[in-house]
């Protein structure tokens, strides 16, 4: 199941294959233009509904779009010898609070800022 991580968390990346795998953990499918064509479930269950796919990629796609920010950020943040380079000449100029990579961190958290919403539940 494709999957997102960020910290601790780790998030869906919406798709069918991994509505499949939420909705019914375990079964094995095959799939041809959309349509599910071979079933295998050890527990006996039924291939989910396309309603219950579609239901279950709109939760994915929620889940998705509120880590957007996150994912902005990650590839907004300059790479990591840049940012010890700053960090260096910062703390060799006594300017920690206020110096360069203070600043370039703080402005790609202001450009793109974490949701004042809770997360949607994983």
């Amino acid at each position: 199941m494709p999957h997102k991580k960020f910290n601790d968390i780790e998030y869906p990346i919406p798709g069918v294959d991994t509505a499949f795998e939420v909705i019914r953990p375990g079964a094995r499918y095959e799939m041809k233009d959309m349509e599910v064509v071979g079933w295998e479930d050890d527990e006996g269950r039924e291939a989910p509904t396309w309603e219950e796919i579609e239901v279950e990629i709109l939760r994915e796609v929620d889940i998705y779009n509120y880590y957007l920010y996150e994912r902005n950020r990650e590839s907004n943040y300059p790479d990591w010898k840049t940012q010890l380079d700053m960090l260096y000449h910062d703390l060799k100029n006594n300017n920690l609070n206020n110096g360069t990579w203070i600043k370039t961190i703080e402005s790609v958290k202001e450009k793109y800022p974490k949701p004042i919403e809770p997360a949607p539940k994983l």
